[in-house]
């Protein structure tokens, strides 16, 4: 049973559920309205005659008191309004009732006892019928039950029939939109990712639509990056192949003299090939949350005074002034010592490569707040403003930078991945700190980024 309603469609069911409530309200209103009409007449009639029938009784005992009998009394209450009672002599037949048809008939000893017996003063003992208990009203409350029923029945039924009709619409006014996105969704399975759906309303649906555009653009955009990053991981391989594979075939044809300087040369592209799928496993880490990050208590200005040490020669041999300005009494941070390493090392072979001979490049460190921000700032070229939202992206260099980076392919100790911003973003955020570029007015760019202090200080 149960799998054969979820083989119906959300039309069906949602149709089926709409007609079932209604029904359910029909044949639950139909009950409870029958009862309180019945409960409401009831409490009517009795409110309604009791004290009249008191006084009535009142009046026959006094009216026989004065007169002996009823002989002429009957024939006045004929002449009157119907007085709602019955009476009865004391051989039980009615003497006055309220439809005369039922004139001289006698009731049954069950439906006698229900009534009131009047003992006049001659011993005879009459019995006073009240509406509410005289067959008469029983059988005018049926007729009168049985139109408020079929009254109840027809108000049902039309319900039934505008449910079903409202049902109709509402299905589908619900389902035209899931119908549009079921829709959508296919086409992008099928690798249609610039379809979009309609926004038509503000409501929940409007807002699943909402989200689901956004989801298309997202895998639209990651599909386009995937696509670039595949080009440029092809293009980055492709040259250092094509070298490695011109001078094998150079020595094994004789072509190429087998000298030092050949090998040293094979050597270098080897290590750039290397760096590129180090660099690519890195990202990859990233991409899985599985960089491994041990935070410790870290001394930022030994770090950065050692990093100093270790590239202060390459940027001796590249002509340019290497300087630092840490801010004293600088706190700890709770960092990776070697991922610090790697995050300066990555923005230091950057600032290099992009800043000419007799540039100068100043890593500042200062306390900001509950981080420490670190700056590493260079007298280079800059870079366009179109530019700084993307320089952290996989792969992403402007035309320029490409091609000063291709004429200076060698040079592997400064890195030419076009990954070393991505990795150092990603190095970061796993710290739970941001990085972020900036132009300087006066030429070159400077790339901040933080790192959080440390809970205690050593």
């Amino acid at each position: 049973m149960s799998r054969t309603r979820y083989r119906l469609s959300l039309q069906t069911r949602l149709f089926l559920m709409i007609l079932a409530i209604v029904a359910l309200a029909a044949i639950a209103g139909n009950i409870f309205i029958n009862r309180s009409v019945g409960e409401a007449f009831s409490t009517f009639t009795v409110r309604s005659f009791t004290r009249q029938d008191q006084l009535v009784a009142t009046i026959l005992i006094g009216y026989h008191a004065r007169t002996g009998g009823f002989e002429g009394l009957v024939p006045q209450m004929e002449e009157s309004d119907p007085v709602p009672l019955l009476l009865l002599d004391p051989e039980g037949e009615i003497v006055y009732p309220t439809d005369w048809e039922s004139l001289g008939h006698t009731l049954t000893e069950r439906e006698i006892a229900r009534g009131e017996t009047l003992t006049l003063p001659n011993g005879d003992q009459w019995t006073l019928i009240p509406y509410q208990f005289s067959p008469e009203r029983a059988a005018a409350e049926r007729v009168f039950f049985h139109r408020i029923r079929r009254s109840l029945w027809l108000a049902g039924l039309a319900a039934t029939l505008a449910g079903l009709l409202i049902s109709l619409l509402l299905r589908r006014q619900v389902t035209r939109p899931l119908r549009q996105l079921d829709a959508a969704a296919q086409r992008i399975a099928a690798g249609n990712l610039s379809e979009r759906v309609p926004i038509e309303t503000s409501d929940e649906f409007g807002h699943v639509a909402a989200s689901f555009n956004d989801m298309a653009e997202s895998l639209e955009a990651s599909e386009q990056a995937k696509r670039r990053m595949i080009a440029d991981i092809a293009h980055e391989l492709r040259t250092p192949i094509t070298v490695i594979r011109s001078a094998l075939e150079g020595l094994r044809d004789g072509l190429i003299d087998p000298t030092q300087e050949t090998f040293s040369s094979l050597h270098n592209r080897i290590l750039l090939l290397t760096r590129l799928v180090a660099d690519l496993h890195q990202l990859a880490l990233a991409d899985a949350g599985r960089l491994s990050i041990n935070s410790i208590p870290l001394r930022l200005d030994r770090v950065i005074e050692g990093i100093v040490e270790t590239v202060g020669v390459q940027a001796e041999d590249a002509g340019l002034e290497l300087e630092t300005s840490l801010e004293g009494g600088l706190p700890s941070v709770a960092a990776d010592g070697q991922r610090v390493e790697q995050i300066l090392l990555n923005l230091l072979a950057n600032a290099i490569r992009h800043t000419p001979s007799g540039g100068r490049i100043l890593i500042t460190a200062a306390e900001s707040e509950s981080f420490v921000e670190v700056s590493v700032c260079d007298t280079g070229s800059g870079i366009d403003p179109a530019d700084l939202p993307h320089i952290f992206d996989r792969f992403y260099r402007a035309d320029l930078s490409r091609a000063q980076q291709e004429e200076t392919a060698e040079s592997v100790e400064v890195g030419n991945s076009g990954l070393g911003l991505p990795i150092a973003k990603a190095l970061v955020e796993a710290h739970g700190g941001t990085i972020r570029a900036e132009g300087v007015p006066t030429g070159g760019t400077c790339i901040r980024f933080t790192l959080p202090m440390a809970p205690s200080n050593p």
